[in-house]
């Protein structure tokens, strides 16, 4: 395996559709989730992320090999009902959206480990909040959301500072990338997440990448090089 289609938070975008037209240029793709709950000032409307959401999950089932679909906080707010309300939340549609997910929960992860190296998930894992959760990334890796149903933890809800939380790590959905400057990534691995919005550029250091910017991005494997469909490339140090 040498590329990756990395695919950030969707939000009802349709930049996705990059991974859809080019499918066999890549070895794996991969969704960093946030599916639905579109920002206002973009013009997308709610149920065109639905429908855009749709199309994601036919692509998942026609590539059930290939596509990783991880899930963020406003997945959550949609497959479990008891889950903290996130921005943008549409209370009206949401016992119709709990059974979308639930209906394809064996098509979701919670993270994803690429060649013993390579995490991805939504918001990144911090030492610090497995400690204090006594929980441990295993845990988290190759189980689909029906695995996380009638047995919930509280402990995705957790949120630092960042986000107007308490908690002194964020959890996997809900980390902001500034807890990467004061708090403890794994050891051993290079994060790959989104979550956290950039206004233009990702923000990548030798050991985590946020890749929030509204656009496809293209891990290659074999040069360690991270670069966004308009050719600007990022090296990734060990």
């Amino acid at each position: 395996m040498s590329k990756v289609i990395i695919l950030p938070d969707i939000h009802g975008r349709t930049f996705w559709k990059y991974a859809l037209e080019h499918i066999d240029e890549f070895d794996k793709v991969i969704f960093l989730g946030d599916y639905l709950d579109p920002y206002p000032h973009e013009g997308i409307t709610f149920d065109e992320s639905v429908e855009n959401f749709k199309e994601i999950l036919e692509f998942k089932k026609n590539n059930i090999d290939k596509v990783e679909l991880l899930i963020g906080n406003h997945d959550c707010h949609y497959i479990w009902l008891d889950f903290m309300d996130c921005s943008r939340l549409n209370r009206s549609r949401r016992k119709e959206m709990n059974k979308l997910y639930n209906d394809n929960c064996e098509l979701f992860r919670i993270a994803y480990l690429l060649n013993d190296k390579y995490l991805f998930s939504h918001a990144g894992v911090y030492k610090e909040w497995l400690v204090a959760n006594s929980i441990e990334l295993n845990d988290f890796l190759d189980k689909p959301i029906s695995f996380w149903n009638g047995t919930y933890n509280t402990f995705l809800e957790d949120l630092s500072y960042y986000r107007g939380g308490n908690n002194l790590a964020g959890s996997i959905v809900w980390a902001d990338i500034r807890e990467s400057l004061t708090q403890s990534l794994l050891d051993g691995y290079y994060q790959i997440v989104g979550h956290t919005q950039m206004e233009e550029f990702p923000y990548l250091t030798n050991s985590i990448a946020c890749l929030d910017v509204r656009r496809p991005f293209v891990l290659d494997l074999d040069k360690e090089i991270i670069t966004n469909i308009n050719g600007i490339e990022y090296k990734i140090y060990d």
